[in-house]
């Protein structure tokens, strides 16, 4: 509907134009009728400035007929018609090729030769002197086109940027998108073997339970078997109800990976860095073990990310500190340097993937937060905070 109605700078631009026409006839002497001629024509060719927008070729046509016209009908020569045909020319070049362009500037200088070889006096263009004039009408005709064509190159340069910011936000989503769909394999990896490893554990405390019945006929090593069954199937369902609420691709398991439990991952990441020269001080709140595994899992990736950015960000020669404790109704995960000590080595810690990026997507998972960003004392610390749901 936009393309449709005339719009108010174009309705402004032929008012201004037509104005402009009418105040050249107010301080005239010459007759009344000659000053309507005049006055008529500098209107229309105002007027049909409004429609230049949709229409530059056929406004452009009116305008030099006008022209034409006027160097005719009217003593004042052809003042509005010859600016409104310059701001015409200026809009073909702006919306059209190189080749109309050049079809309408070659009409253009053409009426306007014309003008002034009918309203002034003979042998204008003729000699050296009209050589001279011609080729100014030439440079003064191409002064639209030159601003016509600047600012298509500007739109078309605005439209390449627009362009590209699309394909590098589409990008971003798409690298985001992966991180996320990465985390989510990276965290059934985790589970898989583990669940799998407590499942084995009910197999084998129902099977010590049937042979204290059995064999034994010590009731009270049974129940406390089945006890410690009972206990062993509430923290399987807990963990399988996790495992399916963050678990999105069904291919993400791969058969035959070793199974990784936290402390593992913990233990890893500090003999690495040490081995790099950061010292490490890690403490860990016992009550941090009767989270899920899928929370002290996570909690340990944190950290293995929060050591590898250490790494990279202070190097050897720094202290790193590692806080794992229970803060109800949750985990409390914090990971601090003291800042570079002296210049730095390539890090040898391998990093968790996909970064920061993975990170706040495997926490937020979880129903987390995770945030990290330097500190007053130059160094960096990530923080992380992850729900402990009760086992049911």
């Amino acid at each position: 509907m936009t393309g449709r109605r005339v719009r108010w700078p174009e309705l402004l631009l032929g008012l201004i134009a037509a104005l402009l026409g009418l105040a050249t006839t107010v301080n005239t002497v010459l007759p009344l009728p000659d000053r309507v001629r005049h006055a008529t024509l500098a209107v229309i060719a105002g007027l049909a400035l409004v429609a230049v927008r949709r229409w530059p070729w056929p406004v452009l046509a009116v305008e030099t007929a006008l022209m034409l016209v006027t160097v005719h009908l009217t003593p004042f020569g052809t003042g509005t018609p010859l600016l409104c045909a310059a701001l015409a020319l200026g809009f073909v070049a702006y919306r059209s090729g190189w080749r109309s362009t050049g079809a309408a500037f070659a009409l253009f200088l053409s009426a306007t030769v014309y003008t002034v070889l009918v309203g002034s006096p003979p042998g204008v263009l003729t000699g050296g002197a009209g050589l001279l004039r011609l080729i100014t009408l030439a440079g003064t005709s191409a002064t639209p086109v030159a601003s016509g064509r600047y600012l298509r190159g500007l739109r078309k340069a605005a439209e390449v940027a627009e362009e590209r910011a699309r394909e590098a936000e589409a990008r971003q989503a798409m690298q985001t998108r992966a991180a996320r769909l990465a985390e989510r394999a990276g965290i059934a990896r985790d589970l898989h073997d583990i669940v799998a490893h407590h499942v084995a554990a009910i197999a084998l405390q129902a099977g010590a339970s049937q042979y204290a019945i059995r064999q034994t006929g010590r009731v009270d090593e049974a129940v406390a078997a089945f006890g410690e069954l009972r206990s062993t199937a509430g923290r399987v369902l807990d963990e399988l109800r996790e495992l399916l609420e963050v678990l999105r691709d069904p291919e993400a398991i791969e058969d035959g990976s070793p199974m990784v439990e936290p402390e593992q991952i913990i233990d890893e990441a500090q003999r690495l860095v040490r081995a790099a020269g950061l010292a490490v001080q890690v403490s860990v709140d016992h009550r941090a073990a009767r989270a899920s595994l899928v929370v002290r899992t996570t909690a340990a990736r944190v950290i293995q990310e929060g050591l590898t950015n250490s790494l990279k960000h202070a190097g050897p020669g720094a202290i790193a500190t590692v806080v794992v404790r229970a803060e109800p109704p949750g985990l409390f995960v914090e990971v601090l340097d003291s800042g570079p000590q002296r210049p730095r080595p390539a890090p040898s810690l391998p990093a968790s993937k996909l970064g920061l990026v993975g990170m706040r997507e495997r926490v937020g998972l979880l129903g987390g937060t995770l945030t990290a960003g330097p500190t007053a004392g130059g160094g960096w610390r990530l923080q992380a905070r992850l729900p402990i749901r009760e086992v049911s």
